[in-house]
């Protein structure tokens, strides 16, 4: 939820024939040289009568599907349309156990992954597994004293085979549809009873319902009338696990109309109490023990004799259990795996949120560029809309005084804070899984600040000052970061939303240096994503409003250079708006004959017209865009022209 997915490309299959003789001869050479590689023995381990066998197999294939050329090689073979029937194999329960973990652990390399996982119908086991458990009405999970109270077989097997659907469905779309078409929602709502059947199913149906329930209204009414059994999750009491299992609840039920509004409150009390957590001291706590994992995790063993005698002479049963044992989750490991719950249950209460606070009106950067009528005139450009967030919310009542009284604003804020330096570098050593869910945490965090910055008024938000200083932090953590793509994008759409709060507030930029613009501009000339340096041009403009001429001279002729370089449709209608912005509010007729600002716009406009001629250009979305560049250019040369032999009043466009 609160994430979109682009389409990615993925390279076919090799072609087994080919297209000229040397291409056969290469490919054959290459198929010798794999003919001993870890997936032909899977394969024939797979297609062996043995269950031993096969079994040895799916646990090879669980571990090499974690490294990329492997899957490479998997995507290039028969590897999964031989394995997927072992989810149905009635024969042995451990052979299913072991398929569903082995395709789970493959669709957590990525959406790529998860879409050749539908298409070579993963599904229809899968779905026949799940649907076994759904008929078997007294089916019940239990759990081994012996072993920790770890789940048995056939209870591991659901809890594998969840996390498999889970993973299918926020990939995508087609899972959800067949999730739907097999008509087993309602036996999922029995494993929410986290005392009956353990926290760890518990967490998994619902986080595969929270995916489910989005935009899904056949899962609505089956969901709508599980009110009070969702509801009594909302005030659970305990440690991580129940936080996560309580902010999950909250997450489904807000995608729920029939739930969200009467429940309203105690789903915004529940996400408050997730978001009260301070992350950046668990896992500074947790960074002190992190070492020892990494020495229990490389046991020194000595073999002797004696031990070699007692493991001939054990039976099979007592083997699977020495071994079972010995897999077992140290009580380090277990306190690491709840820590990432209490990251992912402090995401899922951000992106909930952001689902509650976002209006329907609400639109996107460029969603609605390309819908713009030729005609429309660049004079009838309304920049009033941004005012908006300043004068008036745009929130229903109850959730922004939910908002107001729970301090959501101010912990969503502690939530996006990066982690010390010395924390952050024993994570990145010790456990990358967790620096991946702060990650998402933060951005998380970030974009539902700027969806609240997006909807709230200045004084809603705590007064201009204290958005003044959120939009100093940023630029500080900003420059001083990973540079991380993702998390920059964030960072830099917050800042840009703050600004919008600040256009009346030049007094606050009073103290702003040239050396503090320069770094900027250099966070435009340096950035590789497009949508990051549309927000920097963005928040140029609104600059080039707020500081004095010298300063504003500098933002003009970047802006200028910048677009005649620039490439990115969207990227370039903000730098024009950002010209429009700051001549709309003054002419600065000094500035206009220093960088002879009308001869440098007519060479922009001829530089945006051979654009459209290159590949870029053809795209109906340049060719839209060019459109309203033309108009914005023009509009400027209005307003600088004319002033050149007459003095004009100032307009607004």
């Amino acid at each position: 939820m609160g994430k979109t997915r682009k389409p990615k490309a993925r390279k076919g299959k090799l072609n087994p024939i080919g297209e000229a003789n040397g291409e056969v001869v290469e490919e054959d050479l290459e198929i010798s040289t794999k003919s001993d590689g870890p997936v032909t023995v899977i394969l024939e381990q797979l297609q062996s009568p043995s269950v031993e066998e096969k079994l040895g197999g799916l646990q090879m294939l669980s571990t090499i599907c974690q490294s990329q050329q492997n899957m490479i090689e998997i995507l290039e073979s028969d590897l999964i349309r031989v394995a997927a029937p072992l989810l149905m194999d009635t024969s042995s329960m451990s052979l299913r156990q072991a398929a569903a973990g082995a395709f789970r652990n493959m669709s957590l390399s990525g959406v790529e992954m998860c879409e050749v996982l539908v298409e070579q119908d993963i599904l229809t086991p899968l779905l026949h597994l799940l649907k076994m458990y759904a008929e078997n009405v007294e089916w019940t999970p239990s759990f081994d004293q012996q072993f920790d109270n770890q789940l048995d077989e056939v209870s591991d097997t659901f809890l594998q085979a969840v996390n498999l659907l889970w993973n299918l469905c926020e990939s995508t779309s087609v899972a959800v549809e067949s999730f739907n078409e097999a008509q087993i929602l309602e036996s999922f709502i029995r494993c929410l009873n986290f005392e009956v059947y353990g926290m760890d199913i518990a967490i998994a149906v619902s986080q595969c319902l929270l995916i489910i329930s989005e935009d899904n209204p056949t899962s609505w009414r089956v969901l709508s009338i599980c009110g009070a059994a969702f509801g009594a999750l909302l005030s659970l009491e305990g440690s991580f696990p129940e936080c996560l299992l309580r902010t999950l609840s909250a997450g489904i039920m807000a995608n729920i109309p029939a739930l969200m509004e009467p429940y309203l409150q105690q789903i915004l009390k529940s996400l408050a109490r997730t978001l009260e957590e301070n992350q950046r001291t668990v896992l500074s706590e947790l960074t002190s023990d992190l070492p020892l994992l990494q020495k229990q995790q490389v046991p020194e063993l000595e073999v002797t004799e004696e031990s070699r005698q007692m493991e001939v002479e054990e039976s099979e049963e007592a083997a699977a259990r020495r071994r079972r044992k010995a897999d077992l989750p140290t009580p380090l490991e277990i306190r690491v795996k709840h820590v990432g719950w209490l990251l992912e249950a402090q995401r899922v209460a951000g992106e909930t949120l952001t689902n509650l606070s976002s209006s329907d009106d609400d639109v996107t950067n460029g969603e609605d560029f390309d819908d713009q009528s030729d005609s429309d005139s660049v004079h009838d450009y309304d920049t009033s809309s941004s005012a908006n967030t300043q004068t008036c919310d745009k929130l229903p009542v109850e959730i922004l005084e939910g908002i107001k009284s729970l301090d959501l604003i101010e912990k969503l804020w502690q939530r996006a804070q990066p982690l010390p330096e010395n924390v952050y570098l024993i994570l990145k050593e010790c456990e990358r899984n967790l620096i991946n869910k702060l990650k998402t945490l933060r951005i998380s965090a970030l974009l539902c600040l700027q969806n609240l910055c997006n909807t709230m008024t200045t004084e809603d938000l705590g007064g201009a000052s204290a958005i003044y200083n959120v939009w100093l932090d940023l630029g500080q953590q900003v420059f001083q970061g990973d540079n991380d793509a993702h998390l920059l994008e964030a960072s830099t759409a917050l800042m840009r939303a703050s600004l919008e709060h600040l256009k009346k507030c030049p007094e606050l930029f009073e103290k702003m240096t040239e050396s503090d613009l320069q770094l900027m501009l250099n966070g435009v000339d340096n950035c590789s994503e497009a949508e990051i340096r549309a927000n920097w041009l963005r928040m140029l403009g609104i600059l080039g409003c707020l500081l004095p001429e010298n300063l504003v001279k500098i933002i003009i002729v970047f802006i200028l250079e910048t677009s005649a370089k620039e490439n990115d449709a969207w990227a370039i209608s903000e730098a024009m708006d950002s010209l429009m912005d700051m001549f709309s509010d003054n002419d600065w007729l000094q500035i206009v004959l220093e960088v002879n600002l009308v001869q440098k716009s007519r060479e922009l406009e001829r530089s945006l017209k051979a654009k459209l001629k290159s590949p870029t250009g053809q795209q109906p979305s340049f060719q839209h865009s060019f459109l309203y560049y033309s108009c914005c250019l023009s509009s400027i040369l209005d307003v600088v022209d004319l002033p050149l032999q007459t003095k004009v009043v100032t307009r607004r466009f």
